[in-house]
């Protein structure tokens, strides 16, 4: 029997999704942020560490379909995809430090119901120093 989908509201839950929480968490690995602050400073940026986090996740960069969407001045920066556990709870406009480098949160979803959160994020920009 084919069931038709045109009865069916959008806001309905599939209740046959699995919950794939405990596969996501197998495949992290332990991951550190920094949040920081910046604040203006002349031509350049002062950063200061406010807090440490430590969970478990996985960074990757953006595949190349997902570069052609970003705007075109900001797809040589490196954007990167972070999966992590849901107790991190980052914001838009806020800049972490991860592997060396500090990064603006540009994106968040939250799919704690499948036991994750992913976050997309920019290298930030820094004036030269001359």
């Amino acid at each position: 029997m084919i069931i038709s989908a045109k009865n069916n509201k959008l806001t309905n839950v599939n209740p046959s999704l699995p919950n794939m929480a405990n596969t996501i968490k197998s495949w992290f690995l332990a991951i550190s942020f920094k949040i920081k602050k910046r604040e203006r400073q002349g031509i350049d940026y002062v950063e200061s560490t406010e807090s440490v986090i430590n969970t478990m996740g996985v960074v990757q960069p953006l595949t190349m379909e997902e570069l052609r969407i970003k705007p075109e001045g900001c797809r040589s920066w490196e954007w990167l995809l972070i999966h992590c556990l849901p107790d991190v709870e980052l914001n838009v406009n806020q800049y972490i430090e991860y592997d060396g480098k500090t990064y603006k949160v540009m994106a968040s979803k939250n799919f704690e119901k499948y036991g994750y959160r992913r976050y997309t994020v920019l290298e930030a920009y820094k004036a030269d120093t001359l």
